[in-house]
């Protein structure tokens, strides 16, 4: 399996297991845990309607995510400099593009999920400061390569929401934060920026195409 195509698959995973970090005094690594096993259950369970109908797909991953993922901070991040210049109807409706798009291409690779190794690494210290969390955890390839995951979480209103995840070192919010600074640069035009986002980027981490098996 391409290894872009396996990293997809944990993004979406990463962002789907957000479902359970619902109380402030549960313990981020052992909620995660839980989650991506009650995730992985879901995708073997439905895989033959989720191979089938792209829609269920969406369906699912938007089930899981909810309101448990901070839209508006993350969406608030990837606008950067542009944020304090645009409207509010801007804001809310990238807010809503972003959104849309980030479910449309995790849920086109969700059941490429099959079977990969997956491990919860020990909280160090320094994984927990105040209202922020850092959960650790690696997915092995089918070529064997190990790929390190992180992702941030922040406490508001007593639940843990996601706002960043890390892929291999690579940051996805300053990903994102270039792809609509570029944008920017392109159109001059934050509403021809919305108009023709894609999170369907291009993210190779830097080691897009050494894993070829599968």
């Amino acid at each position: 399996m391409h290894l872009q195509r396996v990293i997809r698959i944990w993004l979406a995973m990463v962002l789907t297991a957000m479902a359970s970090l619902a109380a402030a005094e549960n313990d981020p690594r052992q909620v995660v845990m839980e989650a991506v096993e009650r995730m992985t259950s879901r995708i073997e369970a439905e895989r033959e309607q989720l191979e089938t109908n792209p829609d269920r797909a969406k369906e699912l991953v938007r089930e899981e995510l909810g309101d448990l993922v901070d839209f508006k901070r993350i969406t608030r991040m990837v606008m950067g400099d542009y944020f304090g210049p645009s409207s509010k109807e801007q804001k809310y409706r990238f807010l809503d593009v972003f959104k849309n798009s980030l479910i449309n291409t995790y849920a086109s690779g969700i059941t490429l999920y099959e079977g990969q190794k997956i491990t919860t690494l020990p909280m160090q210290e320094g994984d927990r400061k105040g209202d922020y969390a850092r959960v650790r955890m690696e997915v092995k390839t089918n070529s064997g390569k190990t790929v390190p995951i992180y992702y941030t979480l922040f406490l508001r209103d007593d639940q843990w929401r996601v706002i960043n995840v890390y892929v291999n070192g690579l940051d996805l919010r300053d990903t994102f934060q270039s792809q609509f600074a570029q944008g920017m640069q392109q159109y001059n035009d934050i509403d021809k920026v919305i108009d023709n986002w894609s999170a369907d980027a291009k993210i190779d981490a830097g080691i897009e195409g050494e894993d070829q098996k599968g």
